[in-house]
């Protein structure tokens, strides 16, 4: 029991499959379309689907011919042209010396003899009657073939409103008839052929239609998956919608992300707490420093007990920032690079390096985290501080769109990837001293604002650190 309900379950469940979709709805259309193009087309056949004889044929022509020339007259009677002119007429004539056509259409006469029959049978009496009659809608059709030896001769009368009447006689020798189709069953297979690739197309539209509509949905799970934020993996790729074949690689990358999630959260927690036990004992090895006595060895140890604790402390901001959601507040993007050249003054000076700010306007406000925003600021002058030559110029811009931007005139970045200058513990000169974490805290409090940061190599040499904040 439980087998035959797990089969039904998978049958149910292969309804998503594209396969299965397409399956289906080709099935319908090429049925319908049997039905339609084929099957009653067929059944609807004449039972004798030879060629009639060929002076049979010719009189049908013929007939065809002369009942359109009539047709003619009455639309357009100035239009008409000259019925003797017909080529197929003449064919007829220069294969049958004697052969004698007459119609007319009212009182207009047409043909190459006169009328052998029309007063014969009487049919000038019955129009006669018809003239006097009040009621134009009586109508009188009449149809006479007379058989002869070699061909039949024959008549066709009508009289309602106006006459319509022809005759034709001596046609003995049928003219070859240059037939449209190719019989009963040459324009069944001709339909038959037209209405199948009608149906090939109309398969190949319903396939295009749902690749195109399975595809548009891959493209929308392929958007979401490239805006999850790496550092933000809370966010899982949707399975509602999904065909069943992609179904399986969707949820593989929701397994990968939560399993990267997951270490994310083990490395972030090791981090903070091993950069908060660190903070004491730290502190403790640098109170005990001081005590010593002074000299070379003791100024070393306290410098190198500091650049550690920068280095924790420099840990510990990272972490914090890359756990918070949000922020609050509002920034005013001037002040804020005006107090952070304030602030950094005394070690631009101690580097005999100049600091310059340039602001397009007098304010710019931002939702945003002041002390973060001033962070990451602050980095980016002091990395260009640490770069900058004795006696140059660190340049801050703060243009009227609120971009800033710090450039220094230092050896630059080279061919390093600008992209890699972001991440931890990287640094474009193995020599420098520092951690690498400066510029890492700058791409997470721009990433939290919302924000865009890059780097570039100069014009005229040094480098040029840019980021934006959402607005």
């Amino acid at each position: 029991m439980t087998g035959g309900v797990g089969l039904v379950r998978r049958i149910w469940d292969w309804r998503k499959s594209m396969f299965a979709q397409m399956l289906l709805l080709t099935s319908i259309f090429l049925g319908w379309g049997l039905y339609a193009f084929v099957i009653r087309p067929f059944a609807s056949l004449p039972v004798h689907l030879e060629q009639p004889p060929p002076l049979q044929a010719t009189e049908g022509k013929l007939r065809g011919t002369i009942a359109s020339f009539i047709r003619s007259v009455g639309s357009d009677p100035s239009g008409a042209g000259d019925l003797a002119s017909d080529p197929f007429i003449r064919k007829i004539e220069s294969r049958n010396p004697d052969f004698r056509f007459y119609v007319r259409v009212g009182d207009r006469a047409f043909g190459n003899g006169p009328s052998a029959f029309f007063r014969r049978f009487g049919f000038d009496a019955v129009e006669r009657v018809h003239r006097a009659l009040d009621d134009p809608s009586v109508c009188t059709q009449a149809e006479k073939i007379m058989k002869r030896k070699e061909g039949d001769d024959y008549l066709s009368f009508t009289m309602c409103k106006d006459l319509t009447y022809y005759e034709y006689r001596n046609l003995r020798r049928p003219v070859i008839v240059e037939t449209a189709g190719m019989g009963a069953q040459g324009k069944w297979l001709s339909a038959f052929s037209g209405n199948f690739l009608l149906a090939a197309g109309g398969v190949f539209s319903i396939f295009a239609l749902i690749f195109s509509l399975h595809i548009w949905s891959i493209r929308r799970v392929a958007r979401l998956a490239r805006s999850i934020d790496p550092q933000r993996l809370g966010t899982l790729l949707p399975e509602k919608g999904v065909a069943s074949e992609i179904l399986p690689l969707v949820r593989a990358v929701n397994y990968l992300i939560g399993q990267v999630n997951a270490a994310q959260r083990r490395s972030t927690f090791f981090l903070s707490a091993a950069a908060h036990e660190m903070r004491t004992p730290l502190a403790v090895l640098r109170t005990r420093l001081e005590l010593m006595e002074d000299g070379q060895q003791k100024d070393k140890l306290i410098g190198d007990v500091r650049r550690l604790t920068k280095l924790v402390n420099q840990l510990l901001t990272l972490m914090s920032i890359g756990n918070r959601r949000d922020v609050t507040g509002f920034t005013d993007l001037v002040a804020s690079a005006a107090k952070v050249l304030g602030d950094r003054a005394p070690v631009a000076e101690h580097a005999d390096v100049m600091l310059m700010l340039n602001t397009e306007v007098e304010h710019f406000e931002i939702p945003g985290d002041a002390t973060l925003i001033e962070s990451a600021i602050a980095n980016l002058v002091d990395n260009a501080i640490s770069f900058a030559p004795a006696g140059t110029t660190v340049r801050l811009v703060v243009a009227a769109d609120g971009r800033i931007t710090v450039r220094d005139q230092g050896p630059g970045f080279g061919d390093m990837d600008p992209e890699a200058l972001f991440e931890p513990f990287a640094r474009p000169v193995s020599a420098r001293r520092g951690y690498g974490l400066g510029l890492a805290i700058v791409a997470a409090i721009v990433r939290l604002h919302g924000g865009t940061r890059g780097a570039r190599n100069a014009a005229g040499g040094g480098a040029e650190f840019f980021i934006t904040f959402a607005q």
